[in-house]
Parts: structure tokens; sequence; C-alpha cells
């Protein structure tokens, strides 16, 4: 794992997004435990793991498939929580709805993260 090339990543989230990231965090499943991140804390890093392991424990029980690239939960006060289960990592990242373009993040801002983590970890 390149932990300078995952803090790149993150920054250029940064750029791409502006104003509207909030938040993100890369965390490791094993021991949520945030390995690069903006304006991340313990507890965010914590919550992510968590949630895609409640959201593939219900979808499993439930005979659906488990979460695939990405999932969005839209929060209150126009905030949306994105996560991105990568494996033994999740990424998650908190964005102000009001300032993005949420076509532009999920065709083009997912994607290019995904394929710059990949880089970082290979």
């Amino acid at each position: 794992m390149n932990i300078p090339k995952l803090n790149e990543a993150i920054e250029i989230l940064k750029t791409n997004l502006g104003e509207s990231l909030i938040a993100a965090t890369i965390t490791m499943t094993v021991d949520g435990q945030s390995v690069a991140g903006y304006n991340s804390n313990p507890k965010l890093a914590a919550v992510m793991v968590k949630l895609v392991k409640v959201i593939n424990d219900a979808t499993k029980a439930g005979s659906l498939p488990q979460l695939g690239k990405y999932a969005t939960l839209d929060l209150q006060e126009d905030k949306v929580l994105v996560i991105l289960p990568l494996g033994d990592y999740v990424w998650g990242m908190v964005l102000d709805t009001n300032k993005i373009q949420m076509g532009l993040l999920l065709n083009i801002e997912i994607p290019a993260a995904i394929d710059t983590f990949a880089e970082a970890i290979s």
C-alpha cells in the first residue's frame, strides 16, 4: 500500500469536488483505522466499515447481491454519504448536495477515485 499515493487520491478528490467535499476517509476493514483522509475522524472511519458490513449482511440475508462499486445514503441537512467498498478498504465521503452535481460524482469522480485507489495499493 502506497500511503502517499492514497493521500494524493484524497487531494485530487478535494480539488475536483471543491467545497462540496465535507469529509473523506480511506479505512482498513480489518480494524476500522483510517489510512488517509480529509476532515476525517475515528468515528467516521469506523462507521464506514460498519455500514458496509451491515448492508452486506442484510442483502445476503435477503438473498440479494452484495454492494457493488458504491452506495449512497441521502442524509438530512442536504448531505450525502458515499461509500466505496474496496476489498480490504472502505472509502467514505460526506458531501453537500447543494454544491455537487450527482451525475458528475457518480459518473466521473467515483470511477476516477477507484482507479487512483487501485494504483495506490498495487
